[in-house]
């Protein structure tokens, strides 16, 4: 069964809290920040629409990095779900809040990933 990338939502999932690396998120990196390049490069995308892509966020820095800055559309995590590194269901806890009829691709926003979107999005595959 093929699905519509109409029918795909991009979740991105952020969060300031590392211990090894305390707000890598937003620290300077190639002229923005590694939540910033991530969204950029999904906003780049000649196939994913726009309004597919949602920012799975909790605090205030991220949310302005994605829906004020970028405009794109944000979910608020919880203070137990950003905190979490053990409980999937807190982790993940949008699961079940977004549209049933949406197929959920997870955006780790992550030096790995960011090479892969790259790719991706700019070989259009």
């Amino acid at each position: 069964m093929s699905k519509n990338i109409d029918d795909i939502a991009f979740i991105v999932q952020a969060r300031l809290n590392s211990q090894r690396v305390p707000q890598k998120m937003i620290k300077p990196f190639a002229g923005t920040n590694l939540f910033g390049l991530v969204l950029d490069k999904l906003l780049q995308s000649k196939i994913i629409p726009s309004e597919n892509i949602i920012a799975s966020v909790y605090e205030e820095e991220l949310f302005y990095e994605a829906n004020t800055k970028r405009n794109i559309r944000t979910f608020e995590r919880s203070y137990e779900s950003a905190n979490n590194d053990n409980d999937i269901k807190k982790i993940y806890e949008w699961h079940n809040k977004l549209p049933l009829n949406i197929w959920f691709l997870l955006v780790g926003a992550i030096l790995f990933w960011i090479l892969v979107l790259s790719m991706i999005l700019y070989d259009n595959l």
